[in-house]
C-alpha cells in the first residue's frame, strides 16, 4: 500500500500527518496539498516530474509549511508559482492590433519570374486576407482587391512606389504589407504530386508617420506555410486556392485574439 505525507493548512494552522493517519483521515479545507509518494502516482498535478523521489517532496512539504503559516495566500502564491507554467493559455494575444483602423493590405511579388508563373496571386492573396481580417472583426474597413487592381492599373508608376506612398494614395491608417519571395505548389516541377509553399515577410506601416509600426525588433516577420499532404488537390487551381487561403488564415492570426479552442484541429496550411 503506497505511503501517503499530507500538509494539511485550516487557516493558519498545519500539521504534517504520514503513513496510515494521512491515508484515512478526510480532506477538511480547500487550502489541502496531499503529496502521495510511491510508485504510480504523481505530484503537484504533475507538476513534480519525479515521485519515487524522496528528497523533492519533502523539500517542497517543508517550504508549503512555513508559507502556511502565514496563511492560505501564500500558499496559493506557492501553488500558482510551482504548477502556473505547466497550465497553457487559453488564448493568444493579437501581436499587433488594427482594431477599428482602415487598413490596404498590399501584396507585391518582386521576383518577375515568380509574377509571370503565378499571375492570381497578388489579387487572390490581397482577397484572401481581407477576408481573414473582417471575418474576425480584427480590423476597421479593408481596400477592396479590386481597388488595388484597379489603382495598379491607373497608375504607371504605381510599381515604383514605396509602400508609405501607396498607404498616402488610399488614405488609409495602417498598410498590411506582404512580400511575398516563394510560392510554388510543386516541391518539383517536374512531379505530378502537389505540394504547395509559401513565403512571404510580413510588416506593418503607418502612411501618416511614415514608419515601420510591426514588428518593432526587425524588418519583417517571415511567415512560412506548407500545405499539409491530406489536403492536396490533383487539381492546379484547387491546389492554389487551399494555399493562398490557408496561408492568408495563418498571417491574419498574427492580428487578432484567438481562441485556442478555436484552432483547428490539423489546418490545411502549417
Amino acid at each position: 500500500m503506497p505511503q501517503f505525507q499530507r500538509l494539511r493548512i485550516t487557516n493558519c494552522e498545519s500539521r504534517i500527518e504520514t503513513g496510515q493517519d494521512a491515508a484515512s483521515s478526510n480532506p477538511q479545507s480547500d487550502c489541502e496539498l496531499r503529496i502521495e509518494s510511491g510508485a504510480g502516482h504523481r505530484f503537484f498535478k504533475s507538476a513534480i516530474r519525479n515521485p519515487q523521489s524522496a528528497i523533492r517532496p519533502l523539500a517542497i512539504l517543508a517550504l508549503a509549511a512555513a508559507l502556511a503559516l502565514g496563511g492560505c495566500q501564500p500558499f496559493a502564491w506557492l501553488l500558482v508559482q510551482t504548477i502556473g507554467p505547466f497550465v497553457p493559455e487559453d488564448e493568444s494575444e493579437a501581436e499587433f492590433s488594427l482594431q477599428g483602423k482602415s487598413v490596404l493590405i498590399l501584396v507585391d511579388t518582386k521576383d518577375p519570374a515568380l509574377a509571370s508563373d503565378n499571375p492570381r496571386l497578388e489579387s487572390a492573396m490581397t482577397e484572401a486576407l481581407g477576408k481573414e481580417l473582417q471575418a474576425h472583426k480584427a480590423c476597421g474597413p479593408v481596400v477592396p482587391a479590386h481597388g488595388v487592381d484597379a489603382a495598379r492599373r491607373a497608375e504607371p508608376q504605381f510599381g515604383e512606389w514605396s509602400v508609405v506612398q501607396v498607404g498616402k494614395y488610399f488614405n488609409v491608417d495602417y498598410v498590411l504589407h506582404v512580400e511575398v519571395s516563394d510560392f510554388h505548389l510543386k516541391d518539383n516541377p517536374g512531379s505530378n504530386v502537389y505540394h504547395g509553399h509559401c513565403e512571404a515577410a510580413i510588416r506593418i506601416v503607418s502612411p501618416e508617420s511614415g514608419q515601420q509600426v510591426w514588428p518593432v525588433l526587425s524588418a519583417a516577420r517571415l511567415v512560412v506555410g506548407d500545405t499539409q499532404p491530406d489536403v492536396e488537390s490533383q487539381e492546379r487551381l484547387e491546389q492554389e486556392t487551399i494555399l493562398v487561403d490557408g496561408y492568408a488564415a495563418k498571417v491574419a492570426k498574427l492580428f487578432y485574439t484567438l481562441k485556442k479552442d478555436d484552432l483547428p484541429m490539423r489546418p490545411k496550411v502549417k
